[in-house]
């Protein structure tokens, strides 16, 4: 990489250039705050909007935990009768009762663990959506800073087209070269600016993108320490499969759905038999009784309502709650080599763009910068024309320009490896069993 972004001038402007270039991949907006790729990621999960309202759901599981397991409320019943429109002899009867409904079962302690389970699947399903988030904000910031770096090698372009200006007019006022020569590079010039306006307009679109995903107001200021260079060594592809999928939310989230599942078949199997109805009662009965007259009378007792399951013994809910168990257990079939064509596509595409960067900045490249060089310098002792010159730095700027896009590929490339993995900050998560 060590030619990526050289610019073609003449020799003293040419390396002051190349030093200038090679220096890390820094690039700082004013009176900002600079943060690491990680760093931005985590700021993302505080500030991004969406992400706070989805981590609701976890408040909603835990408060259906919270208060689950209870009984029903008991039933008071009030009943009173008279004969008033019968014999109306003053006879009648006061009933106060309380009827308590309790489970045969355990279906209020199935209950709590179908919920506790419910609370994990909430829990993997915002770590999933702060993965896909980290995947926006990490290509967000490959974005930035591929026209971040477009634009500094626009405007080292820029001004060394200018120090090539001043030079022709010297020359041009000595009779040296022709005014025309003056002209041409001038045209060139403003060709140049044009372009890195462009690139401004460009740069301030992925600020904008950067700035949204991440939840940050439109006009902060973002400065990312990232160096935007290609690694020296081929990026290995030695990673265990099973380490991926412990970093990776969906498929914690699809074992998680297999614990749920489960859960869900013995609350079901639980409701089999309905719950039992104690009544306790106190009853005050006024009668006339032959030939004592009229007397009164208490009485307290219980009474227990049991539904016979003759009928229903739920083998709906059984049968749906054992069909999802099912289908749980092929998500994670299906999660499983989901993420490891991902991790292979990724893999694969991160190596093939890596060995095209590595070739574009290599020799191709050095030839057409030492052909520029020695244009430079013929030009100056007058044994090459200005076309001549300017061709070889066209030529030349082809070069780093598809060199630059080669290494952005490798960088997208990465950010997709990333994705794939899981290996982002905050992302953690045990599943259901080992959470229990």
């Amino acid at each position: 990489m060590k030619h990526r972004f050289q610019q073609p001038d003449l020799s003293r402007w040419f390396w002051i250039c190349v030093l200038l270039i090679l220096s890390p991949g820094l690039f700082v907006c004013a009176d900002s705050k600079s943060v690491t790729r990680d760093e931005a990621i985590r700021l993302a999960f505080q500030t991004n909007r969406e992400l706070g309202i989805a981590a609701l759901e976890i408040k909603r599981a835990a408060t259906r935990l919270k208060w689950s397991g209870r009984l029903e409320n008991p039933e008071l019943e009030i009943e009173s009768t008279s004969d008033g429109i019968g014999n109306d002899e003053d006879e009648g009867t006061f009933l106060v009762g309380f009827t308590q409904n309790f489970p045969l079962t355990s279906k209020l302690k199935h209950e709590r663990g179908l919920r506790h389970y419910q609370v994990i699947l909430a829990g993997a399903e915002i770590a999933e959506k702060r993965r896909e988030l980290a995947g926006k904000v990490d290509l967000a910031i490959v974005e930035l800073m591929t026209t971040r770096a477009k634009i500094e090698v626009a405007r080292k372009l820029v001004a060394l087209n200018k120090e090539m200006v001043d030079f022709l007019k010297k020359q041009a006022s000595e009779g040296v070269v022709s005014s025309l020569d003056v002209m041409q590079a001038t045209l060139s010039g403003r060709t140049l600016e044009q372009q890195s306006k462009s690139l401004a307009g460009i740069e301030n679109q992925n600020l904008l993108e950067l700035n949204r995903v991440m939840g940050l107001d439109p006009d902060t200021p973002v400065a990312i320490e990232i160096g935007f260079r290609l690694p020296g060594d081929r990026p290995s592809i030695d990673v265990s499969l099973q380490t991926v999928l412990q970093q990776r939310p969906d498929y914690v989230l699809s074992l998680a759905k297999i614990d749920e599942a489960q859960a869900a078949i013995t609350l079901e199997e639980a409701k089999r038999w309905e719950d039992v109805s104690v009544k306790l009662f106190v009853e005050q009965d006024d009668a006339v009784d032959e030939p004592v007259g009229f007397d009164g009378n208490t009485f307290a007792g219980v009474g227990i309502s049991i539904p016979l399951p003759l009928r229903n013994r739920n083998e709906e809910g059984i049968e749906q709650a054992q069909i999802n168990h099912e289908a749980a257990g092929k998500g994670v079939e299906a999660a499983r080599f989901q993420i490891r064509a991902e991790c292979e596509e990724a893999f694969q595409q991160r190596t093939a763009t890596w060995n095209l960067a590595r070739e574009a900045s290599g020799e191709i490249l050095g030839l057409a910068e030492k052909n520029l060089e020695e244009f430079r310098k013929a030009y100056q002792q007058g044994q090459a024309s200005l076309i001549q010159v300017q061709r070889a730095q066209e030529q030349v700027l082809e070069l780093q320009t598809a060199s630059l896009e080669f290494v952005a590929e490798y960088h997208r490339a990465a950010a997709a490896v990333r994705l794939a993995t899981g290996s982002y900050p905050g992302l953690s998560i045990q599943s259901g069993k080992n959470a229990k």
